[in-house]
């Protein structure tokens, strides 16, 4: 598993950004920094994935 796999599921399980950051910490032995920075990577990618489905759905129409 990697840290964007854990992110995704525990997300999905409605954990806390905070219980995110700390599991990021203590199973992949990151700095506090270095966990944040993972979970502003997956919120830009999820932004990113659901900005191309508004966009597929408008020009579906």
């Amino acid at each position: 598993m990697d840290p964007m796999d854990l992110i995704r599921d525990k997300f999905s399980q409605d954990c806390t950004i905070e219980t995110v950051l700390h599991l990021l910490m203590a199973h992949f032995h990151l700095a506090e920094e270095e966990a944040r920075a993972k979970i502003n990577e997956y919120f830009e990618l999820v932004d990113m994935i659901d900005e191309e489905r508004k966009k597929a759905e408008r020009e579906g129409k």
